[in-house]
C-alpha cells in the first residue's frame, strides 16, 4: 500500500513509539512492529480469517562527530503466500518470513542523508489519496521500472520545506524526485528510468521502461484531501491511474473514502472504497473497509468487505 503523510501516521503509528532497548548516549537500538489480522468477505459470501502482514523491525543509530549520524533498519514481514514444491513436484503455499527492507545510512545536518540497501523509493510516499488499510489499485511498486523494494543507493537533501531525492539501482536504473510543503499543502513528484531491461515477450531485445507519479495532499483541521496520478511504461504496455481520496478525523475515530481509476493496455477499471477506523487504545486500531471494483475485462463488479485490527508496538 503506501502511503501518504496521514496514512503513514495511521498505519505506522507504532514506529514512533518503538521500544528503545539500548541507549548509551551515542548508540541506540529500538524494536517495533505490528500484529495485523482481518476477516475478508467476498462476492461469493466466502469468509476468510487471515493474518494481514504482521511484521517487526529493528533500528539502530550511532551519533558520530561533527553532526554525522550512522543508522540502520531492518523490517521482517510475515506472509502466508510462499510458493513451495513437494517431493512430487506439486506446488503449494506455506507460511514464511521475508525481509521487507534492510539498509544502512549516514545523515548529516548540512549535507543530507545517504542510504544503501533494500528500500522503497520516494514513489511510495506520493500515493497521497490512499487512506486505506487494504485497498488501492496502484502499480507504483514495480521492479520492472525500479520502483519496488529495491537494493539501491539513495540520497536525500532538504532545503527548508522542500526536499530532493535521487536513487541509483544500477548503471541503467535510477530515479529522481522531490517534495514541497507549505501551509497544509504537500506536493511530490518522482520519475523512474530503467534502461536496457529484458523484454516481457521472450525476445532478446532490451527495452527502456519508465514510471512517473505525482501526488498532492491538503489538510485543514480534521479534513485531509488527496490526489495522485501515475503512469508506467513497460515495453509496449502502458498503465495509468488517477486517484482521489478524503479522510475526516473524529477524535479517536476516522472515516475515509477513495475513488481510483486504472487503465491497463486500454482496458479501463475503477474502484470505490469506503472505510472507518477507531483507536480502541493507544496503538490499538480496528477498521472496516468496503470495496466495489469494476473493469471492462469482467462481466460483473466485485464487492469485498474487510474487518480488521492492528496492534502496534
Amino acid at each position: 500500500m503506501k502511503k501518504t503523510i496521514l496514512a503513514t501516521a495511521i498505519l505506522l503509528a507504532g514506529a514512533a513509539n518503538a521500544a528503545e532497548v539500548y541507549n548509551d548516549d551515542t548508540t541506540s537500538i529500538s524494536l517495533g512492529g505490528s500484529f495485523r489480522g482481518h476477516v475478508v468477505v467476498d462476492n461469493s459470501d466466502a469468509v476468510n480469517f487471515k493474518d494481514a502482514g504482521s511484521r517487526f523491525d529493528i533500528k539502530a543509530a550511532k551519533t558520530l562527530d561533527d553532526g554525522l549520524k550512522a543508522f540502520g533498519s531492518m523490517e521482517i514481514k510475515y506472509t502466508g503466500d510462499v510458493v513451495t514444491l513437494d517431493s512430487d513436484g506439486e506446488s503449494g503455499k506455506t507460511d514464511g518470513l521475508y525481509i521487507n527492507h534492510a539498509y544502512v545510512g549516514l545523515s548529516h545536518d548540512v549535507y543530507g542523508q545517504l542510504t544503501l540497501g533494500k528500500q522503497l523509493g520516494l514513489n511510495d510516499d506520493l500515493v497521497m489519496n490512499d487512506f486505506s488499510y487494504e485497498n488501492g489499485v496502484y502499480k507504483h511498486q514495480s521492479s520492472s521500472v525500479g520502483s519496488g523494494s529495491e537494493d539501491q543507493l539513495e540520497y536525500t537533501k532538504s532545503f527548508g520545506s522542500a526536499s530532493v531525492v535521487v536513487g541509483l539501482i544500477d548503471q541503467d536504473t535510477y530515479s529522481i524526485g522531490g517534495t514541497y510543503e507549505v501551509a497544509g499543502l504537500s506536493l511530490g513528484l518522482a520519475y523512474n528510468i530503467a534502461n536496457d531491461r529484458p523484454g516481457t515477450t521472450g525476445t532478446t531485445a532490451l527495452v527502456d521502461n519508465s514510471a512517473l507519479i505525482v501526488g498532492a495532499q491538503y489538510s485543514l483541521d480534521a479534513l485531509t484531501l488527496g490526489v495522485q496520478y501515475q503512469t508506467i511504461e513497460v515495453q509496449d504496455a502502458d498503465t495509468s491511474s488517477l486517484g482521489l481520496g478524503a479522510h475526516y478525523a473524529l477524535g479517536q475515530a476516522g472515516v475515509y473514502a477513495m475513488y481510483d481509476m486504472l487503465e491497463v493496455n486500454k482496458v479501463d477499471g475503477s474502484e470505490i472504497v469506503l472505510g472507518a477506523d477507531y483507536e480502541i487504545a493507544k496503538d490499538v486500531k480496528t477498521y472496516v473497509e468496503f470495496n466495489s471494483s469494476d473493469s471492462d475485462a469482467k462481466a460483473n463488479s466485485e464487492e469485498t468487505l474487510w474487518v480488521g485490527a492492528r496492534v502496534y508496538f
